[in-house]
């Protein structure tokens, strides 16, 4: 079970807004997470730290 489930079932039980808003924080907090991981792969792809194959050297030449 995700944690995100874990605090929408407290909230599901107690009906409390404080439980509720701490189901909204951990969403919100997984999505700023996968924008930022994308964000970096991106990065790291347009600075060629993903290059492999034959023709990536030890320099980045051929």
């Amino acid at each position: 079970m995700l944690v995100e489930e874990e605090y929408w079932n407290r909230f599901l039980e107690t009906g409390k807004v404080t439980d509720y808003l701490y189901y909204k924080g951990m969403a919100l907090c997984r999505e700023v997470m996968e924008r930022h991981e994308k964000e970096r792969i991106a990065s790291l792809e347009s600075d060629g730290a993903y290059r492999n194959g034959a023709d990536s050297g030890a320099c980045g030449r051929i």
